[in-house]
C-alpha cells in the first residue's frame, strides 16, 4: 500500500463543500492543500480552519499540484468547474447530482474518459449501514424477486426557504431524487426503461421560489416498477429535516426501511420540539462520516489503481432518470431515460 498522500482540493466550500474539505483533511491517505470559493471570506475561513491554501480563482487550482478535486458547487453549477479540472488533468469527485442535464453529464463523462482521468459522483447513501443492509437483503434473495417498491425522500420547507439560497435553480428532484433513484437502481441492478411523473408548483412559488413543492414518479425498470416521491414542503414541525422510508415487495417477502426512526428520539422543552435528530442539526447540516465513501474511494484509486466505487456512468444514468421526470411533468407523457442519453450524443 502506497505511503504517499493524495493532494486534494475542493471547489465550492459552502455547507456541503466544507464537509468535503473536512473529509480529505481527516482521511489518513489524503492531504487537503487547496480550497476555492467565489466568496473570499468563505474561502479564507475554510482555509484557515484546515490550514490549507485558499483562493477565489479556479485557475490557481487548475495550475496546482493537486491530484483530486471535489466540485461541491450548487447543483446547477457543476459543469464548468468539472470540465476545467478534467482539462487540467485532475481526478474529479462531483457532488450529487452529476449535472442537471443529460447533455452536460454526458459531456463530463466523455471528457474524463478522453483525458484519462477518474471521475465519480458523491452519492453518500451507498455507504449508509442501513441502506447496505437493504441492498444485501435484496441481493441475497430474502424477499424473492423484487416486484414493486415505494420510496419517499422529502425535506422540510426550511431547506428551500433557508438552507439553500439557490433552491429556485434546483428542486427536490435534483436534490433528493439523485439519492433515491441511485439507490434503487443500485439495489435492483436494473436500468430504468420509462418514467411517468406528476408535480406541482404552488406553495414555494407563492414565496418566490421557482421549485416543485412535490413530485411523484412511477419508474418502470426492467423487471420491477417503483414509485418515487419527493417534496420540499414538509412542515418545520416535522421532527427531522428529512423524511425517508422505503418499502419493497418481492415474490417471497416484503422489506420496509424507515431511515429516520432508528432509535433516537428527543422531546425537549429547551428547544420546544420532538426530534429524531440532535437539535444542532437544524443549525448546521452535518452529514455522517459514512457519507464520504466516494471521496475515500477516489483517493484509494489514485494511490492503488482501479476505478472509483461509483463510476461516472452511474451519475449519468441517474441524471437521465431525473431529466425524464422533468420532461414527463412538462409533456404529460412517459419518457425513456435511455432516449435522453442517446439523444444527447447528437446535441
Amino acid at each position: 500500500m502506497s505511503q504517499r498522500k493524495v493532494k486534494a482540493a475542493v471547489i465550492g466550500v459552502g455547507l456541503i463543500g466544507e464537509q468535503h474539505a473536512e473529509a480529505y483533511h481527516e482521511y489518513p491517505r489524503s492531504e487537503l492543500v487547496y480550497v476555492m470559493d467565489l466568496d473570499s471570506k468563505r474561502a479564507w475561513a475554510v482555509g484557515e480552519r484546515f490550514g490549507c491554501r485558499y483562493t477565489t480563482d479556479i485557475e490557481e487550482v487548475a495550475a496546482s499540484e493537486v491530484d483530486v478535486v471535489s466540485v461541491a458547487t450548487p447543483d446547477f453549477a457543476h459543469f464548468q468547474p468539472t470540465m476545467r479540472m478534467i482539462e487540467a488533468g485532475k481526478h474529479v469527485v462531483v457532488e450529487k447530482p452529476l449535472a442537471t442535464s443529460v447533455r452536460e453529464a454526458r459531456q463530463m463523462a466523455e471528457a474524463a474518459r478522453r483525458r484519462g482521468v477518474k471521475m465519480t459522483v458523491n452519492l453518500g447513501l451507498r455507504w449508509s449501514p442501513g441502506f447496505l443492509t437493504v441492498r444485501d437483503s435484496i441481493r441475497s434473495g430474502e424477499i424473492g424477486e423484487p416486484i414493486m417498491a415505494h420510496v419517499r425522500l422529502a425535506d422540510t420547507i426550511w431547506v428551500p426557504r433557508k438552507m439553500l439560497s439557490w433552491a429556485g435553480k434546483s428542486g427536490p428532484q435534483w436534490f433528493l431524487f439523485a439519492h433515491t433513484m441511485d439507490l434503487l437502481r443500485w439495489f435492483l441492478g436494473q436500468e430504468a426503461q420509462e418514467v411517468y411523473a406528476v408535480g406541482t408548483k404552488r406553495v414555494l412559488a407563492a414565496e418566490g421560489i421557482n421549485a416543485y413543492d412535490a413530485i411523484q414518479a412511477l419508474v418502470r425498470f426492467e423487471r420491477t416498477f417503483v414509485t418515487f416521491e419527493t417534496a420540499w414542503i414538509l412542515p418545520e414541525a416535522w421532527p427531522d429535516i428529512v423524511e425517508s422510508e422505503m418499502t419493497i415487495y418481492g415474490s417471497r417477502g416484503r422489506l420496509h426501511f424507515d431511515a429516520k426512526r432508528q432509535g433516537f428520539e428527543l422531546s425537549s422543552d429547551e428547544f420546544g420540539k420532538h426530534m429524531f435528530a440532535r437539535p444542532a442539526l437544524w443549525k448546521r447540516f452535518k452529514l455522517p462520516s459514512t457519507w464520504w465513501g466516494a471521496l475515500r474511494s477516489m483517493v484509494d484509486c489514485v494511490l492503488d489503481g482501479g476505478e472509483p466505487a461509483i463510476p461516472a456512468e452511474d451519475g449519468l444514468a441517474v441524471t437521465a432518470m431525473i431529466e425524464a421526470v422533468e420532461r414527463s411533468i412538462q409533456e404529460d407523457r412517459p419518457i425513456s431515460p435511455r432516449s435522453l442519453i442517446e439523444g444527447s450524443a447528437s446535441s
